[in-house]
C-alpha cells in the first residue's frame, strides 16, 4: 500500500466504514495497522479491547422510561441509532443502513414494527455475505411482500411490482429489462403469498403461473428462483451494484475505471466483505480528493456526534434525524434516500443546526472543562479550534473556518473569565462548521 496509516486514514476509514470515531478507536487502529483495521471491520470484531456489549433492547432504558416497547415504532427508531452509535461491529450497522436504502421499505405502508425489525435483522445478517442469497431471501421478506403487493401477484393476474423493482432498483437498474420482462417475472413470481393471521410466508403451487416464460432472452417454465438465477446471468449487475457501493461508500461520481475493478471483484468473491475489504485496502479509497467529498447523512452526523461525546441515545435523537430527512424504518418511496446535496436543503440544515445547539447544550460542563477538551498551549485560541474539531473527527479545517473559530475563541475563551457560554459556543460552532458536515 502507498498511502500512510495515521490519524487522519484511520478517521477517514472509521467515518465511512462506520458512525465517526472515538480517540481510543484512533488509537487502537493505529496499533493494530492497516491490514487488521479493515479485517476486523468487515469480521465485526471489535476495534478496542474489552469492548462493552450492547444492551438488549428489553433491558434498555431511555428517557426516563423503564423500558423500551418493541411494537412503538419510535422505540426502535432509536435502539438502532443506538446500535450505529455503540455497536463494536460499525461497519455492519453501516450495511444494514445500505441495504435500508437499497431495499427500501418502510413502516407507512407495511404498518407493522415488529415485520420492519425483522427485516432489519435480515439486513444485519447478510450485511456482508453474499448478494445472491439476501436478493432471494428479501423476496421472501414479509414486510417487502407487503411493501410491494406480492400477495396481489397470482396466476391469471400478475401484479408487476415487485418484478419491476428487483430489476430496476435491486439488481440492474433502469434501462437493462424489457416491460416484457416484467411481465415475465412477474409471472414467474406468482404462487407466493404472506398470511398475515398465521405470520407465515407460504407457497400455493395452484397460484403459480407454471406456463413457458421468457426473461431476459432465457425460456423455460420459470419459476420465483429461476428468475434470480437469470437475473445474475446478467453483465450489468456487478456493475450496477459495484456503483452504488462506491457512491456509498467513496465518491459521488466513481470513474468507469474503478467501477469495472469493484465489479470484477463482486463478480470473483464469494461476499461482498471480500469486496469492500479490497476496497478499503486499496490506494484508490484513500486519495486526497475524495476526503471531506460526501455529505453525511443525518444516520452518519447524529450518531457520529453522539458518539465521539459519549452521549446516552434518546429517541429525541432519532426524531432530529427524521426533521433532517432521514427517517429510520421510513424512507420516502422504493428508490430509498436521494442523498447527496439532498441532505443539506434549508429545512434540513436548520435542523442539523438546531441539533448542534441540542449538543452542546446537553454536555457536562465539567466534561467541556477537562483536561481532553483543554489544549496543552491554553492561550492559543487556534488550538482549542483544532483539539475540538479532532474530538469531533475533523482532521482538517479550511483556512476559513479555522480563522473564523479562533476568533470566537479569542473572544469568549480566552479572553474572558465565564468560559462556559464560550466553551459551549465553540462546540456548536464546531458542530455546524461546513466540514462538521462531510466525511
Amino acid at each position: 500500500m502507498g498511502v500512510p496509516w495515521t490519524n487522519k486514514e484511520v478517521v477517514y476509514l472509521l467515518h465511512r466504514a462506520g458512525f465517526g470515531s472515538t480517540g481510543e478507536e484512533v488509537t487502537a487502529c493505529i496499533a493494530l495497522g492497516h491490514e487488521e483495521t479493515v479485517r476486523r471491520l468487515i469480521a465485526g470484531e471489535a476495534l478496542i479491547d474489552q469492548a462493552p456489549l450492547l444492551t438488549p433492547f428489553d433491558q434498555l432504558t431511555a428517557d426516563g422510561k423503564k423500558s423500551l416497547d418493541p411494537l412503538q415504532l419510535a422505540d426502535q427508531q432509536m435502539y438502532w441509532l443506538y446500535r450505529m452509535v455503540y455497536s463494536s461491529a460499525p461497519l455492519i450497522e453501516k450495511m444494514t443502513l445500505f441495504w435500508h436504502g437499497h431495499f427500501a421499505t418502510a413502516n407507512y405502508k407495511v404498518n407493522d414494527v415488529t415485520l420492519m425489525v425483522q427485516q432489519n435483522t435480515l439486513f444485519r445478517k447478510y450485511a456482508l455475505g453474499n448478494f445472491k442469497e439476501l436478493v432471494l431471501a428479501i423476496g421472501k421478506d414479509p414486510a417487502m411482500m407487503i411493501w410491494l403487493d406480492v400477495n396481489r401477484n397470482k396466476k391469471g393476474k400478475p401484479n408487476e411490482n415487485y418484478a419491476r423493482e428487483a430489476m430496476e432498483l435491486f439488481t440492474l437498474g433502469i434501462g437493462h429489462y424489457t416491460e416484457t420482462d416484467v411481465k415475465e417475472a412477474a409471472r414467474a413470481f406468482t404462487g407466493w403469498t404472506y398470511d398475515k393471521k398465521e405470520n407465515k410466508v407460504v407457497y400455493n403451487p395452484k397460484q403459480h403461473d407454471n406456463d413457458t416464460k421468457t426473461l431476459l432472452e432465457e425460456t423455460g417454465k420459470l419459476d420465483s428462483d429461476d428468475v434470480i438465477e437469470i437475473i445474475f446471468h446478467q453483465k450489468t449487475l456487478p456493475i450496477f451494484l459495484a456503483t452504488k457501493l462506491l457512491k456509498y461508500f467513496a465518491t459521488d461520481s466513481p470513474s468507469e475505471s474503478w467501477i469495472q475493478k469493484v465489479a470484477e471483484h463482486i463478480s470473483n468473491k464469494a461476499t461482498l466483505g471480500e469486496v469492500l475489504q479490497e476496497l478499503f485496502l486499496s490506494d484508490e479509497f484513500y486519495e486526497e480528493k475524495l476526503r471531506l467529498s460526501l455529505i453525511k447523512t443525518p444516520a452518519d452526523y447524529v450518531a457520529g456526534i453522539l458518539k465521539c461525546c459519549k452521549l446516552t441515545v434518546s429517541k429525541g435523537h432519532a426524531q432530529a434525524m427524521r426533521r433532517m430527512g432521514q427517517e429510520l424504518y421510513s424512507p420516502p418511496d422504493v428508490a430509498g434516500w436521494r442523498g447527496g446535496a439532498s441532505w443539506l436543503n434549508t429545512s434540513s440544515l436548520l435542523s442539523r443546526y438546531q441539533f448542534a445547539e441540542s449538543i452542546a447544550k446537553q454536555l457536562n460542563g465539567k466534561v467541556l472543562l477537562s483536561a481532553e477538551y483543554t489544549p496543552e498551549q491554553q492561550n492559543r485560541p487556534e488550538e482549542w479550534v483544532k483539539l475540538w474539531s479532532q474530538r469531533i473527527g475533523i482532521t482538517d479545517l479550511s483556512d476559513k473556518t479555522l480563522q473564523g473559530l479562533s476568533t470566537y475563541a479569542d473572544d469568549t475563551i480566552i479572553h474572558t473569565k465565564q468560559k462556559n457560554a464560550g466553551l459551549r459556543g465553540l462546540l456548536q460552532l464546531v458542530l455546524i462548521s461546513p466540514e462538521a458536515q462531510m466525511k
